[in-house]
């Protein structure tokens, strides 16, 4: 009999690879001397568009591609501003994913009502815990976290390959971790951050290199550009399985306005080759994603 994993884990696990740098490398612009100058009563929409191939050669030598795209919806509102940072209330309004592949055919969106199909109705649960449910946190000037408060309900949920949407990953997803160099520094210049994360029992590391490139025009709108290059690697594999993790090649771009004191876009580029032992099962996975990120004033 020819193994083939469950898809819903390989999704869960490839996803969660995919937020952790995706959410440091949003909260990791504030190098320079640029600063949030978000203000109290101000309210930020902000869409993370994650498009994804995982592709897995199978122990028979078939090999299978499942492309992913999910689309997540989320609502800043500013409650408090002071010279320290400011307070902010995150809320997860709308959650669309879309999965097709020999194995799984889903597609869900959270304004429509549940699927009917066994991924897609845990995909809805999972979603249906944060959805629409405020995540406060005090965030320094210089993209420093002071403060993060889940809601009891969210606290108490434990991580599983069967729910991505675990405390754990939710910290990686919503945090920003990073303290940026208070010093000024000249196009050219870099600087580096190494962070550890725990996500459904997966313990990586990420050595971040940031490079300043200037300030580039988008649209009339004068934005500072930094590039990023990333290597993920694997300090634990999750209970139940053996992974290795091999970073072939990861990247992005940040455009920060300093007018406005907020980030523009994020683009990141990942590049990931696994190796998956459950029970003496191999599998080989390679993962190529694209996760952008756009931040737009709402008023």
């Amino acid at each position: 009999m020819v193994y083939r994993p469950s898809g819903y884990f390989m999704r869960s696990l490839a996803i969660a690879l995919l937020f952790l740098p995706a959410a440091l490398w949003i909260g990791s612009v504030q190098a320079q001397t640029l600063e949030w100058k978000l203000k109290t009563g101000q309210s930020i929409d902000v869409q993370t568009v994650n498009e994804m191939v995982t592709s897995m050669m199978l122990p028979d030598g078939a090999k299978e591609e499942m492309p992913m795209k999910q689309m997540v919806d989320v609502q800043w509102k500013i409650k408090a501003s002071d010279d320290v940072g400011f307070d902010v209330e995150q809320t997860v309004k709308r959650v669309r994913t879309s999965m097709k592949s020999p194995i799984l055919n889903v597609e869900y969106d959270s304004d429509q009502g549940d699927p009917t199909d066994p991924v897609g109705k845990q995909i809805a649960k999972g979603t249906k815990s944060v959805l629409g449910v405020p995540i406060s946190a005090k965030i320094g000037r210089l993209g420093n976290l002071i403060e993060l408060k889940l809601p009891p309900n969210l606290v108490e949920q434990k991580a599983s390959p069967s729910n991505p949407l675990s405390t754990e990953s939710l910290k990686a997803s919503f945090q920003q971790q990073i303290e940026f160099p208070k010093s000024n520094f000249s196009v050219g210049d870099t600087w580096e951050q190494t962070l550890k994360a725990n996500l459904n029992g997966m313990q990586t590391r990420s050595v971040l290199k940031y490079r300043f490139d200037g300030n580039v025009d988008v649209d009339g709108r004068k934005l500072a550009k930094i590039h990023v290059d990333a290597v993920t690697e694997l300090v634990q594999s999750p209970p139940g399985i053996e992974v290795e993790l091999q970073d072939t090649g990861s990247d992005g771009d940040i455009l920060f306005d300093a007018e406005l004191g907020c980030v523009f876009q994020s683009i990141q580029r990942q590049r990931l080759d696994m190796n998956l032992n459950a029970g003496g099962r191999k599998v080989q996975q390679a993962i190529q994603g694209t996760t952008t990120t756009t931040y737009r004033m709402a008023n």
